[in-house]
């Protein structure tokens, strides 16, 4: 498992895709499309991914970065969007099936591109998991709150079945009363406490990125991972059935 912001392709010195130029936003992609080889995750979140759009540059982002890293499922949800202008959200990039996809945006919190993709991961070698690629609020600690709630309800209301939940929670806690302690209370999820920072690269400062999984489940590797592919570091994590 993997997950990454992308910062819509143009993270560094000029933030907006279509001020860029094109050679220059593919040349982005094409390293979030290596990584992604290189590391060769089951499952591939990510977060602030557009569909083409005039912000995209006009270029299919989620498509580019898929098509170049080799996964032929893909679930994106688009959380802002404006036909022709904008088309921003989170993904789930997979080498198996996705089914039982669902998507929700939070737009009536914040006129932004945050929400989360669910779908469940479907390989025949393996028990069902729910896939989650989620991105919170980087404003108020109170909509994240109401945001994480949201996803809760969500995913109480599908079959019982283990969970992953990955993404940009834009909050540095593992305990308290922050986004990632509610989301572990309520679904029964876990995290390594001690991950790295991820924000910003490459000198982060924060954990705003991290991989939340059942209880029923072990991880065998968590790791920031050290390229500067995008404003965030991605981080990938390796899970095995917690009895064995």
């Amino acid at each position: 498992m993997l997950t990454l912001n992308v910062a819509h392709g143009a993270p560094f010195a000029v933030p907006l895709p279509f001020l860029r130029r094109r050679s220059a936003l593919l040349g982005a992609l094409d390293a979030v499309a290596a990584l992604l080889t290189r590391e060769a995750a089951d499952v591939v979140a990510l977060q602030e991914a557009d569909r083409s759009s005039l912000f995209s540059g006009r270029v299919d982002q989620v498509e580019r970065i898929a098509t170049r890293a080799g996964y032929p499922h893909v679930h994106h949800g688009v959380h802002s969007g404006v036909p022709g202008l904008f088309a921003q959200g989170t993904a789930l990039l997979s080498r198996h099936r996705l089914e039982a996809r669902e998507a929700a945006h939070f737009g009536r919190d914040r006129r932004m591109d945050k929400g989360y993709v669910v779908a469940t991961l479907a390989a025949q070698d393996r028990p069902a998991i729910d896939v989650v690629s989620l991105h919170l609020d980087p404003f108020s600690a109170a909509v994240r709150l109401r945001q994480v709630d949201r996803l809760i309800q969500a995913l109480r209301q599908r079959p019982e079945r283990p969970r992953i939940v990955l993404g940009d929670f834009n909050a540095d806690d593992t305990g308290g009363d922050g986004p990632v302690a509610r989301l572990c209370a309520a679904l029964e999820l876990h995290t390594p406490h001690d991950g790295e920072p991820t924000y910003p690269a490459p000198h982060a400062r924060q954990r705003l990125d991290q991989v939340l999984a059942s209880s029923t489940l072990r991880f065998t590797r968590y790791a920031r991972l050290p390229d500067a592919v995008s404003d965030h570091h991605a981080v990938v994590a390796e899970l095995t059935e917690a009895g064995r």
